[in-house]
């Protein structure tokens, strides 16, 4: 007999484009299959104009909200409104800043309460005030080992919540053809344009191609959000000899489209979590050249192909790169296993599963 799961609300009050949103996306739509799920987001949001949610054709509610402070009555007022009104016995929320106003709008509410953490937090919360603002939280999801550590470092976990390390999921396409080297290197990288995810280096450690007569196309893909960042990176542009094999296309929904036409992923990008754009591209057979840092080196103890830089620097980089593209049939040999290895680990029946598991 199936067992009938009560009403669940998914809740990311993020604006901006990023791994995080796109995961909360991603679950509110495996849950749906199994669950009836309301989705809180922010008014005006990515999340509501510009992800292709298809809340709709899934049945999911999607409540939007206006307002401007982490901590306001106006989010605690209407977050609370929604939950006694849709009857939502649990909630899975991703994010943190606006930690203080859910507590309140939960305040005397039966709700079993999950949060999902994908980025490294540095500063402790383990004061008094957030350990009562963390008090009613259920389950902790780390979306990896790391994440998993981290969490219990940084965050006042009460007695009777449950930690646990919940791997996000991929959906493939159920026909994958790695992409064939045709004499130029197609590498590429995915992620908003943010000092965080690297791109100025990538740019840089692509140098060593130019220098060695190796023919090659850089595309980055993703939202312009730190635009003084993206002056930097076009004034470096301005002197820098390869600069029409570099490539800034913005954000593009067929991402999938791209990565097949890909032979490297790379990603000088510290503090991920277990990165939704590194899964993409092991999913494709790309060749992921990334630092080591944070999550990555889990990618290889799952038994992926990957290369890790063994000091977080352009120079380690340029070594990597050149190395590869030296070597690029015997990388993309290797690098083929990585399609059904993503397949397996990846899978979005496995991450609902152990979501439901959660649930009341």
């Amino acid at each position: 007999m199936n067992k009938v799961y009560n009403n669940t609300i998914i809740i990311c009050l993020s604006s901006v484009n990023g791994g995080m949103e796109l995961a909360s996306v991603k679950l509110a739509k495996i849950l749906s299959q199994n669950v009836k799920v309301d989705f809180i987001a922010k008014k005006n949001s990515y999340i509501e104009c510009k992800s292709d949610n298809n809340f709709e054709q899934l049945n999911i509610k999607l409540h939007t909200i206006d307002f401007k402070n982490y901590f306001s009555i106006k989010l605690i007022q209407a977050v609370r409104k929604i939950l006694i009104e849709r009857n939502i016995r649990n909630i899975i929320f991703l994010g943190a800043s606006e930690m203080r106003s859910l507590y309140f709008a939960m305040y005397g509410l039966d709700i079993n309460f999950i949060i999902r953490q994908g980025s490294k937090k540095t500063s402790s919360k383990k004061d008094f005030l957030h350990k009562l603002f963390y008090s009613k939280v259920n389950h902790f999801i780390g979306n990896c080992e790391y994440m998993k550590q981290n969490i219990l470092d940084i965050i006042p976990l009460n007695k009777t919540t449950n930690l646990q390390r919940i791997y996000s999921s991929l959906k493939m396409p159920l026909k994958i053809t790695q992409h064939k080297y045709n004499q130029t290197i197609n590498i590429i990288q995915v992620g908003r344009i943010h000092p965080g995810k690297g791109q100025l280096n990538a740019i840089k450690t692509c140098e060593i191609l130019y220098k060695n007569d190796v023919k090659f196309q850089m595309q980055f893909i993703g939202d312009i959000q730190e635009k003084n960042y993206y002056e930097e990176i076009n004034n470096y542009l301005q002197t820098c000899h390869f600069k029409n094999s570099i490539k800034f296309l913005g954000y593009k929904s067929n991402v999938h489209d791209y990565l097949e036409k890909s032979d490297i992923f790379l990603f000088p990008s510290l503090g991920e979590g277990m990165s939704n754009a590194i899964i993409e591209a092991l999913g494709f057979g790309l060749i992921p050249i990334i630092f080591d840092d944070t999550s990555s080196p889990e990618f290889k103890d799952l038994g992926f192909h990957i290369h890790l830089t063994e000091e977080n620097t352009v120079e380690k980089l340029q070594e990597k790169l050149l190395n590869s593209t030296q070597n690029i049939e015997i990388e993309k040999n290797k690098a083929f296993n990585n399609i059904s290895l993503a397949q397996k680990v990846f899978s979005p029946d496995r991450e609902k599963k152990e979501y439901l598991e959660l649930l009341c």
